[in-house]
């Protein structure tokens, strides 16, 4: 299974170091999801949060037509930082995974 990231500048170059093969700009991501998302290769994309806010149509009806495990789709930080939002990507989907929530502790 192949690791995909769509990110901004930074964030690709720190994954081909990392030895991750394919990379996209994330101002091309539009072109690419939707074809990445039906690749049968295709096991993680990792894609910055707002690159993901600007194509959640497409990444929502992936959600909901999704009748395999993967690709699995997690949306990452860029150097910005996170992005403050009511649900948290990553801990939805360890929650919809686990059938459990993960408590933060203070």
């Amino acid at each position: 299974m192949e690791l995909i990231v769509i990110g901004d500048e930074n964030t690709q170059t720190g994954f081909k170091l990392a030895g991750v093969k394919r990379t996209y700009p994330g101002d091309e991501a539009k072109n690419h999801l939707e074809k990445m998302l039906r690749e049968s290769t295709v096991g993680i994309i990792l894609i910055n949060e707002r690159y993901a806010e600007e194509n959640r149509e497409i990444l929502n009806r992936a959600k909901k037509e999704k009748k395999k495990l993967t690709p699995i789709i997690v949306e990452i930080p860029d150097y910005t930082g996170p992005i403050e939002r009511e649900i948290d990507p990553l801990q939805e989907l360890i929650r919809r995974a686990l059938g459990a929530q993960i408590e933060e502790e203070e």
